[in-house]
């Protein structure tokens, strides 16, 4: 039986994967071009149908509630959620194996500040190995299913602190507290709105909140990592803001890495999924 993930085909704005023992196709807007194998799709176990925010899944075989799919040691548990989601991003699979040897360069347990953390990938990959992470969401469903993968990947009591709280006011309260860590991740989306009502704007508010999160920063940091989506977000445009941002708020050395995230199809092609940045500290 599969039990991981892949990116079987895509094309006409539309994903093709494999989800463990499950295929699903799902909207993409930025998979264009032709499929290779469209006949192949008819073996699809659900699709979601309709535009985002109002389609549906619709199942074409039985399918549980929930099932695990593995990314290396990482078990996560997959849904049909609304908005076409699964409760996965494939594509940080990048992020956790370099944040992993990164983080075991320190020979030390680091505290680790994951904002905007969803379901928790990066939580379970890094508590996994002994770090002790800090998980920011304000979705309090998200934060439920996060620690449904905790479970799955039987982590210690105290591997992890929940924190149900939007992410800008927590690093504040943070800053004023005294807070430090070892190593910070964002994933912010382009636009959001809090459980108060607050809103986010990628454009506006994620200078202000890097700011913060660099005065987070220990003594002896190992990484930070930035994931964007927005339209005009560019491997050149998050090189500038995070080393602006660090060399006036941090008295660390420093080499930033920035290019796209994606991910490859069976037949070679590759699949842009969004940017990152990510800042390895230097001793």
């Amino acid at each position: 039986m599969k039990t991981g993930y892949s990116l079987l085909d895509f094309g006409k704005n539309l994903r093709f994967e494999q989800w463990g023992p499950y295929r699903l196709v799902r909207p993409d807007p930025t998979a264009s071009g032709i499929p290779s194998n469209p006949t192949d799709w008819t073996s699809a176990d659900a699709l979601y149908e309709g535009e985002k925010g109002k389609g549906a899944w619709t199942r074409r075989t039985a399918l549980p509630d929930s099932w695990p799919v593995t990314f290396d040691d990482l078990s996560l548990s997959v849904k049909l959620a609304p908005y076409k989601h699964t409760g996965v991003f494939p594509e940080q699979l990048q992020n956790w194996r370099w944040m992993r040897e990164e983080a075991g360069k320190a020979d030390r347990p680091l505290t680790i500040l994951n904002l905007f953390a969803y379901t928790g990938g990066a939580t379970m990959a890094l508590a996994k190995k002994g770090h002790y992470v800090t998980h920011v969401d304000s979705s309090k469903p998200t934060i439920g299913w996060a620690k449904e993968n905790a479970a799955l990947n039987d982590l210690p009591g105290d591997a992890v602190r929940w924190m149900l709280e939007d992410a800008g006011t927590f690093v504040a309260k943070e800053r004023k507290r005294g807070k430090r860590y070892d190593g910070i991740l964002l994933d912010p989306p382009a636009f959001g709105h809090s459980p108060t009502g607050k809103t986010w704007r990628v454009e506006r508010d994620l200078a202000p909140l890097l700011e913060d999160c660099a005065a987070l920063l220990s003594d002896h940091p190992s990484f930070l990592v930035l994931n964007g989506y927005a339209q005009h977000d560019t491997p050149d445009s998050f090189h500038r803001l995070l080393t602006g941002i660090l060399r006036a708020k941090s008295s660390q050395r420093f080499n930033i890495e920035a290019n796209e995230l994606g991910l490859m199809a069976l037949d070679g092609r590759s699949l842009s999924t969004g940017i990152v940045a990510r800042c390895r500290f230097l001793a």
